[in-house]
């Protein structure tokens, strides 16, 4: 064979496996590039005006979080997800240019957020478009109508509680004070000059017992109820619906008593003048910022006179006389190991809100849980100290309950409040001498009773029932924690597990390699809340009443 010739064989070999080469390169980039979780960061992004009438936008990283099924670690723990430090810290900028609006996804550290998130399995896809100037005032209008018209959705069958009677049979009844706070209206609120208060109060149910259960239906003393409930801002769902003697056993309970309704007059007598010491408590009689996406509750203060703080402490506030100390209640509790927590840190938010606006950027920083002794002003102390974002700086402000007995119906009068201006003062426990003081860390609760308790059963799951049963408040509170795993940490299991079920595939993070331990787990895909929700009805009311306690225990 001459040399030209073997010359020529050896270049066309050479060639082709240059090309095979590259064949492989680029189809090991589609396979393990189709292997990424994709996120169209454009769907999470966030348009508003600012003062010079020009457009700012923001991503909604906690909304990214949740329905693209990532890890939700608490602040302090960031370091520990990278791919989610990442996208906490993505910014959006808008660039004008010929009557066109850029916006373009970008991170300030100066490093490429693509490369690093894509480490962690995920690629971020539409991180740069443009949008005319008509569809980014759409957008501006979107951000600002979001949670005003007919936002504030309540299920009406979360507020029926069942009594059973002699014969077998059950009697139901209506909670419309739960449904008057939940929906942000002062339970007290007259009927005659608050729209929603009328509306809320006109509700009720009619049931007839069948061969499938108890059916229900929603009824109304009002004929215009529906028009009513839009221009108040409500929504109510599932107003029909069936019962099994099962449910209507679930349901057992006692409706929460109504206030009298206030009389028509001005909320404030001539000559008064709300406090504004900061270490007083909030004014119940103060109309509270606009609802946000989880409404705070704004209930009036109760008939009996309201604790005072720990003698000493909080109650040397110029010109104003210190009220008697209360006398410590034996029934107190002393540990909060099953106690719903719920409602007492609703009312702590919606002081808080009182305080600060509803859109003040805060976070829990602590929360103690003090249980005293026979020398001490109170049986017990509930208490969160927020840090609260404010002119580029940093306040604390410190929330107080006293002597915790009841689940339910605490209201922003049992709340005290007092700033701090450092990190040591905030966090200091002074003032509780004499009491034991626990850090509930992630939301834990004491739990003595729970020591040895593993929260996941033999199958890995938090909350086995979720996927068929409605979850209760009281349930979640009661999932046992341990040294490793706070509440706030196992929320995002029972959360994640009904995708596991369902079979969602995990990318990266606890979540795989959690639920890749057991043979149930059958990965198909990306599963939606939607999808889930269509196949078990149930998943959506839990997944909110996750969600939404996941947020109150992380950001109060």
């Amino acid at each position: 064979m001459k040399n030209t010739t073997i010359r020529r064989l050896v270049g066309w070999i050479g060639t082709g496996l240059v090309f095979l080469i590259c064949a492989v390169v680029i189809a090991l980039y589609f396979i393990l590039g189709r292997n990424l979780q994709r996120i169209d960061v454009s769907r999470y992004t966030n348009v508003t005006r600012n003062e010079e009438g020009g457009y700012d936008a923001e991503l909604d990283v906690d909304r990214m979080i949740f329905e693209e099924h990532l890890s939700n670690p608490p602040a302090a723990e960031l370091e520990n997800y990278p791919e989610i430090e990442v996208l906490r810290a993505l910014q959006v900028k808008v660039t004008e240019s010929g009557g066109e609006y850029e916006l373009q996804v970008y991170i300030q550290k100066g490093k490429d957020p693509g490369i690093l998130l894509e480490k962690h399995g995920i690629k971020l896809t539409n991180t740069r478009w443009k949008l005319s100037a008509e569809e980014i005032e759409k957008a501006a209008q979107r951000g600002a109508n979001a949670g005003t018209s007919g936002e504030i959705e309540l299920n009406f069958s979360d507020y029926v509680c069942t009594e059973r009677m002699e014969d077998g049979t059950y009697r139901a009844a209506v909670d419309t004070y739960r449904m008057l706070v939940d929906a942000n209206i002062d339970p007290a609120a007259n009927p005659e000059t608050d729209l929603g208060a009328r509306s809320l109060r006109s509700l009720g149910i009619s049931y007839e017992k069948t061969e499938d259960g108890y059916d229900f239906k929603t009824i109304s003393s009002t004929t215009t109820i529906e028009k009513d409930l839009e221009t108040a801002g409500l929504k109510i769902v599932k107003t029909q619906w069936t019962w099994t003697e099962a449910e209507m056993e679930a349901h057992l309970g006692s409706v929460t008593p109504l206030p009298t309704p206030k009389p028509i007059e001005p909320e404030a007598q001539a000559g008064e003048t709300p406090e504004t010491a900061t270490d007083t408590p909030s004014d119940p009689s103060v109309t509270p910022p606009s609802a946000t996406d989880t409404p705070a509750p704004t209930t009036p203060a109760p008939t009996t006179p309201a604790p005072t703080t720990p003698s000493g402490t909080f109650n040397d506030v110029p010109g104003k006389t210190p009220a008697a100390t209360p006398a410590r209640s034996a029934n107190a509790i002393d540990t909060l190991y099953g106690f719903d927590q719920t409602d007492v840190r609703k009312a702590i938010r919606a002081a808080k809100e009182q305080k600060y606006g509803s859109g003040a950027e805060s976070e829990v920083s602590y929360n103690y849980f003090a249980v005293g002794d026979a020398s001490t002003a109170h049986a017990n102390v509930f208490r969160i100290v927020y840090s609260i974002k404010k002119s580029g700086a940093t306040e604390y402000l410190i929330a107080d309950v006293y002597d915790l007995e009841k689940e339910s119906g605490y209201s922003t009068g049992d709340v005290y409040l007092k700033t701090a201006a450092s990190v040591s003062a905030a966090k200091s426990t002074e003032g509780l001498e004499g009491y034991t003081v626990h850090t509930l860390q992630g939301g834990s609760m004491v739990f003595p009773e729970n020591a040895g308790r593993d929260p996941f059963d033999a199958d890995g799951l938090v909350m086995a029932k979720s996927l068929e049963e409605k979850v209760s408040y009281d349930e979640l509170w009661d999932i046992p924690q341990t040294k490793d795993r706070t509440l706030h940490d196992l929320l995002g299991f029972a959360r994640n597990e009904m995708f596991a079920r369902a079979g969602n595939e995990f990318k990266t993070g606890k979540y795989s390699e959690h639920y890749k331990k057991y043979s149930w787990y059958k990965p198909t895909g990306k599963v939606s809340a939607n999808d889930l929700a269509k196949k078990y009805p149930a998943t959506k009311d839990n997944i909110a009443t996750i969600k939404f306690l996941e947020d109150l225990i992380k950001n109060g």
